[in-house]
């Protein structure tokens, strides 16, 4: 009898440690904490995305990469960094793995034509690039086309971009809602890819479920009602946005940065 005692309270007691594991301590006592990123430094999202969010108060992180970066653009995107949103790098080149008749990589520029060192130079060449703009030092990264293999080889720069000191933390590409602090890696944080025209009900969908968890939904958007490949309609951003300042109470709402930044501190 005694024995059988025994095993049900260390049963009872794994699924309780179980459940802590599950849960992260958000900031604020917050049920779940939500990122805003946009790739690319496209227009729409100085035009239509930074003034939804000032609205309400949020900050979101913007990766920007420096071929396609004008210098007219420069002096909107430092006032960006000057309310509070983040400048995140996303390169100089945008190099993706360039396939037999693609065109989203000059051949020069493919990933394939990268050395891990040379990869890690264009890096740090976009951290100067980025402190030209917004005076600061610390950085996330997303991965171009979301790949982090470079060479024939297709040698990861993930954690060496980490321990070289060059960002922070970088956000891939896949992962979806997580709740265990185990399951976020610093150099390949996990993501929702917002997916061209996706309605604001599937997006709102991705935050109940975060909010059910307690944990982290980091969305990917591009464009922002414009012709972009990967677009969502103004109005259904806006829907996101309301969604998530009406529910403040719940929701902790940062930068990549900020938000990693205390996962980091979570893994100590």
């Amino acid at each position: 009898m005694m024995k059988r005692y025994v095993f049900i309270h260390l049963l009872l007691l794994f699924v309780c440690i179980g459940s802590m594991q599950a849960q992260i301590n958000w900031p604020h006592n917050k049920k779940a904490a939500v990122v805003l990123t946009y790739d690319d430094g496209l227009p729409s999202q100085l035009k239509y995305v930074v003034p939804q969010l000032d609205a309400v108060g949020f900050r979101g992180t913007f990766y920007l990469y420096g071929k396609v970066l004008k210098d007219t653009d420069i002096p909107a995107w430092r006032e960006v960094s000057k309310k509070g949103h983040e400048l995140g790098n996303h390169s100089v080149y945008h190099p993706c793995w360039a396939k037999p008749g693609s065109t989203m990589s000059e051949p020069c520029h493919a990933l394939q034509c990268y050395s891990l060192k040379e990869m890690l130079l264009e890096i740090q060449l976009m951290n100067a690039f980025l402190y030209a703009i917004d005076g600061k030092t610390e950085r996330s990264y997303a991965y171009p086309c979301g790949k982090s293999g470079v060479g024939e080889e297709e040698i990861d720069y993930s954690k060496p971009m980490l321990e070289a000191g060059l960002v922070k933390s970088a956000r891939s590409v896949y992962g979806g809602v997580v709740n265990k602090v185990e399951d976020i890696r610093l150099e390949m944080a996990p993501v929702v890819v917002v997916a061209n025209q996706m309605k604001a009900d599937v997006l709102i969908n991705y935050v109940k479920e975060a909010i059910e968890k307690q944990g982290i939904c980091v969305f990917l958007f591009h464009g922002v009602g414009d012709n972009f490949h990967y677009t969502v309609d103004v109005v259904e951003h806006q829907k996101l946005i309301d969604f998530l300042s009406d529910h403040k109470e719940e929701l902790w709402v940062d930068t990549f940065l900020n938000v990693m930044n205390h996962i980091a501190e979570l893994k100590k």
